[in-house]
């Protein structure tokens, strides 16, 4: 920052103000104050479009996407202002797919006398990244170019902790910075200068220059970009204690030059106190644009997608206000207030009244076709943006979790591909500040220092640099000094790796595969312990690794490979043969085992048998008993139904003589009365009467006795179905005058 890089900066300051500096040096060795002005101003002039479209950009990726006269506009219509915000989400989905398929830095050494170099410039440059939290600055940048269409980072030299300078770097702020207008391309390698301007208060210019004049301090209103940051930064004061403070790095004979300078003075210059690998002064911005137009402006994602997300709120807007109102057709004359009309209308449960009748008076238009083609519309738009940027090729998704891991980075390289001109540029700009780093280490590591390569605490896990050590005549000699290190290499991006250790093992494993039928055992032991101690294995289970291996290394000599055959097939035979014997034997306990299980299933077979037998005659005499048992039931039964048989027969027999007996005394007692009754004398006299009526009397005692003679019947045949036996007939015996005497069993 503009504000932290000079309040001690080592290299190339006068010391002085622009009068102090113009008495030390020639005119000619740097730039004039107006010049410097007229270069931040010919920026701040014809880059005005693509400042404001910065500015819009910013605003659309916050959300921030109408404008105060859009708003006016809406408000007024009572209509809803809607903002569906897809394009700052597209750009963090970006953004964070490129960081997900991030690489490392490798430098590849172009001869092979120079590979041990390649490592050393592998872990400085590695070291530094990680040092200044690389992963949490690149991310930034990314972002950067993908909404402003410029991103980048600023190169640093600070005190170390022993005082040696430490190589930094932090994300530019894109609102501050400025270049050279007629630069075109997308890495700024045409750009003449470039810097950052920005409003600091007069106390904290004062303790950074504290020689400058009163004059210094100028707000000046021509260097001024008009962000949003600047205007809010400036309500809240008079800024009158602020002043504009501009620093640029310029090209100035053959190598880069640096002022700090406002409106009126010129604080300090110098020459840039970093060198390119020729050993050129270069600029600490290093910078990349995601596009260029065709006039030059540099703009990012947003200018693609700033249409489409246009529509889409416009859309969402209309349709909202379409759905809470009504477009009414009305008769002149059909109502008495037309706004009331309107307001009840777009109630739910509004009442409007008319003065005549309803679809001559008033009618409510149908809007379904307009809203039909507004959400056809808007769809359009939401998949204009989202076929921008990653897709499933780009992210490894959409039926390419069976494939190998190498076809799965190939479909990633094809979807990074579709970002176009932005993946370019970003992926070369990381291979500058890789060069840049590595150039500034060469430069400015003068001491002793080392750099971790792992983690491990059981491993090595620092390489010393410009350190001291013996040389192999017995003298002192430099250790790794970067500064004298003539190397020829190649910065490149490899796999995401922890550390050096973690690349060692992926290139084994790799390369063991391909060689392990053209290596010899030694070699090839050596290879796999190297795998293993390079693995991210825990370190406790590294160390056992190594113990084991180290006690298998103490034990004697094995025979030679001749003597080994013949000792192992002499052990085959010998196995061989134990085997037949335990096969041998194995079958002999076997067989036993099958002989006694056939004896014990003979017994207990013989023995079931005998238990059916006594079981089965004890059954057979069980059935004789109940077999003489029932008989001798049944011919109880027998007995006991003929004896009710015969006492049914007597009573019956009974019965009938009784009544037949009973019968006869009756007709005598009558006859005596009726000789003994003069009247009965009379009728006796009529003698065919009298007959008459004793033969209807004897009819009647027939009938009597048939009716007998059924019941009788009727009960010997039911007690000879309860004896089993045959029909019985019975006969009524009477005299010879035809009276009953008894009956007959048939």
């Amino acid at each position: 920052m503009l504000e932290q890089s000079y309040t001690s900066q080592p290299a190339g300051s006068p010391g002085g103000g622009i009068a102090a500096s113009r008495g030390a040096k020639d005119d000619t060795q740097y730039w004039d104050l107006p010049k410097l002005r007229k270069a931040y101003t010919d920026y701040l002039f014809a880059k005005r479009e693509e400042i404001d479209e910065q500015i819009d950009a910013r605003r659309y990726y916050h959300g921030s996407q109408w404008t105060k006269d859009q708003i006016r506009v809406l408000q007024k219509r009572k209509q809803p202002i809607m903002t569906f915000n897809r394009v700052g989400r597209k750009i963090d989905g970006t953004v964070g797919t490129i960081e997900k398929l991030r690489m490392d830095p490798k430098a590849y050494a172009r001869t092979p006398q120079h590979e041990q170099g390649a490592d050393l410039a592998t872990a400085a440059v590695r070291y530094v990244l990680d040092d200044n939290e690389w992963k949490n600055v690149s991310p930034q940048c990314a972002h950067d170019g993908a909404v402003e269409g410029i991103g980048g980072i600023e190169l640093e030299i600070t005190t170390g902790d022993q005082g040696d300078p430490d190589i930094g770097f932090r994300d530019v702020d894109v609102a501050s910075f400025f270049y050279d207008p007629r630069s075109y391309r997308d890495d700024f390698s045409d750009a003449e200068y470039m810097g950052i301007g920005k409003w600091l208060l007069n106390s904290k210019v004062k303790s950074m220059f504290p020689d400058a004049p009163d004059l210094a301090f100028s707000a000046d209103a021509e260097l001024v970009s008009n962000s949003d940051r600047e205007m809010k930064w400036f309500s809240q004061g008079t800024g009158k204690n602020r002043t504009r403070m501009v620093e640029c790095w310029y090209q100035h004979k053959d190598g880069w030059c640096w002022a700090i300078f406002s409106g009126t003075y010129i604080f300090a210059e110098g020459k840039s106190w970093l060198n390119d690998e020729k050993g050129k002064p270069r600029c600490k911005y290093e910078m990349f644009s995601g596009f260029v137009d065709q006039d030059g402006d540099r703009y990012g994602f947003v200018r693609n997608m700033k249409s489409a997300q246009d529509g889409l709120n416009a859309k969402q807007s209309k349709m909202q206000h379409m759905l809470a109102s009504k477009r009414l057709f009305i008769t002149r004359g059909a109502v008495t207030d037309i706004e009331a009309t309107r307001r009840e209308a777009a109630r739910s449960d509004g009442v409007v009244l008319v003065d005549r009748p309803i679809n001559e008076g008033l009618k409510v238009d149908d809007q379904s076709f307009d809203f039909a083609g507004m959400t056809k519309m808007l769809e359009l738009n939401i998949a204009e943006i989202e076929n921008f940027g990653p897709n499933h090729a780009l992210v490894g998704e959409g039926g390419v979790e069976k494939n190998s891991g190498r076809a799965i980075a190939l479909l990633q390289q094809a979807g990074m591909a579709e970002l176009g001109p932005y993946m370019i540029a970003y992926k070369g700009w990381k291979l500058r500040v890789y060069r840049a780093i590595w150039n500034a280490v060469q430069q400015h590591w003068q001491g002793q220092r080392w750099i971790r390569v792992t983690d491990d605490q059981n491993l090595a896990q620092f390489i010393q640099v410009n350190g001291l050590g013996i040389g192999q005549d017995g003298q002192p000699t430099l250790v790794n000094a970067l500064g004298a290190l003539d190397v020829d290499i190649i910065m490149d991006e490899g796999p995401d790796t922890v550390n050096q250790m973690a690349d060692t093992h992926e290139t084994l494993r790799e390369v063991i595969p391909a060689i392990a039928q053209l290596i010899p055992p030694q070699k090839a032991e050596l290879l796999v312990d190297t795998l293993v101690l390079t693995s991210p294995l825990p370190s406790d289970a590294k160390q056992k690794y190594k113990q084991v291996t180290a006690q298998l290394q103490q034990q004697p000599p094995q025979p030679p490979p001749e003597v080994q055959a013949v000792m192992a097939k002499a052990q085959v035979d010998m196995q061989a043969k134990q085997a037949d014997m335990q096969l041998d034997a194995a079958k002999a306990q076997q067989d036993m085992q099958h002989k006694e299980r056939e004896q014990q299933f003979n017994m207990v077979a013989k023995a079931q048998e005998h238990d059916q037998e006594a079981a089965h005659t004890e059954r057979l005499h069980q059935l004789e008993v109940a077999k003489e048992h029932a008989k001798s039931q049944i011919q109880l039964h027998h007995e006991s139904k003929k004896q009710e048989q015969n006492l049914a027969h007597e009573k019956a027999k009974a019965e009938i003589t009784t009544t037949a007996k009973k019968d006869e005394a009756d007709i005598k007692k009558r006859t005596m009365l009726a000789v003994a009754d003069p009247e009965a004398a009379n009728e006796l006299d009529n003698l065919d009467a009298f007959k008459e009526m004793m033969k209807n009397f004897q009819k009647g005692l027939d009938e009597v006795a048939k009716s007998v003679e059924v019941g009788i019947e009727k009960v010997a045949a039911r007690v000879a179905k309860d004896k089993d036996e045959g029909p019985k007939h019975f006969t009524l015996e009477r005299d010879k005058s035809g009276r009953l005497k008894g009956v007959t069993v048939n």
